[in-house]
């Protein structure tokens, strides 16, 4: 029996799974979330909830999803828009520092992918893009159980392709699908336009939908909107035969996903539009796949 921990380091929550692999078959164990650790004090924070989140059990590896561009050779963040503090850094050397256990960084894209590949919605596909919807927007392009990963470890960033509009975006430049769909984006951009500052979320934005307010309304318009030209975009570029959606926002899939779906194929054209399904694993994919990272150390996934 192995003991397995998946830290799924977001952009506004932490989650932590631990995970029990017995003759190759994993097991969840227990769960735990937490507000993401900010700034420079962020690795000792989150070494800190893991700690506690362990109490007595002893890990024999983790894995550690990174938002941002990981330097696979190294170890080490280059860019991350969300995260600046972890540029420079090599977080999972970090926290196995802190922890004493060993552990994988994986970038938090691919953790999702990994995760709906091997255990969830894209389980048997040979040809498979998942897309992650949260804080920020990621993908992975899974080819016979391989994710491809680009020349330079950046391929797969969807949140930053550009869909138009002028919101600045956490990367630099404005109109990125980030921008307009992110999480907590969304909020801000309700919060802005009723000219208050009371830090809204998503799922506030979608309650106030489904209770008539014609701003959110108009605002998720836009955001589903964005969403469809980048699905465009990736069956345009890759031509995948199964597109996964994934993340936190796809837990809101008649205000976000549903309409998505029907603007991509109603303004389809050359575009061979696949199967477009709801990820399995929700919002614990991320960890999940960091599991399985864990696991890939140990050589026992």
């Amino acid at each position: 029996m192995t003991l397995l921990l998946g830290v799924d380091n977001g952009g506004t929550r932490v989650k932590l799974l631990l995970a029990r692999e017995t003759d190759g078959r994993l097991e969840h164990v227990r769960t735990s979330d937490a507000p993401t650790p900010r700034g420079p004090a962020a690795m000792d924070e989150l070494a800190t909830l893991t700690r506690a989140f362990l109490a007595d059990d002893r890990a024999d590896a983790f894995g550690l999803t990174v938002a941002g561009i990981l330097d696979e050779a190294s170890g080490v963040v280059s860019t991350s828009a969300n995260m600046r503090w972890l540029e420079g850094l090599a977080p999972a050397r970090e926290l196995s520092d802190r922890l004493g256990i060993p552990g994988e960084a994986v970038q938090d894209g691919v953790a999702t992918a990994i995760a709906e590949a091997v255990l969830g919605a894209g389980r048997g596909a040979e040809d498979v893009f998942v897309l992650a919807l949260g804080t920020g927007i990621a993908g992975a392009h899974v080819v016979d159980g391989s994710v491809r990963k680009g020349a330079h470890g950046g391929a797969g960033e969807i949140g930053h392709i550009a869909t138009g509009g002028d919101e600045m975006c956490t990367c630099g430049q404005s109109g990125c699908l980030e921008s307009v769909l992110g999480g907590t984006r969304l909020g801000a951009r309700w919060d802005r336009a009723r000219g208050v500052d009371t830090q809204s979320t998503a799922l506030d934005v979608v309650l106030a939908a489904e209770r008539g307010d014609g701003t959110a309304r108009a605002i998720l318009d836009e955001a589903t909107t964005a969403l469809a030209n980048g699905l465009l975009s990736v069956m345009a570029m890759i031509d995948p035969g199964v597109i996964v959606i994934g993340g936190g926002l796809s837990n809101s899939p008649a205000w976000i996903i549903d309409p998505a779906i029907e603007k991509a194929h109603r303004r389809a054209t050359f575009h061979a539009v696949p199967p477009i399904i709801r990820a399995q694993l929700g919002s614990w994919a991320g960890a999940w796949g960091a599991v399985l990272t864990a696991g890939h150390r140990m050589e026992l996934v």
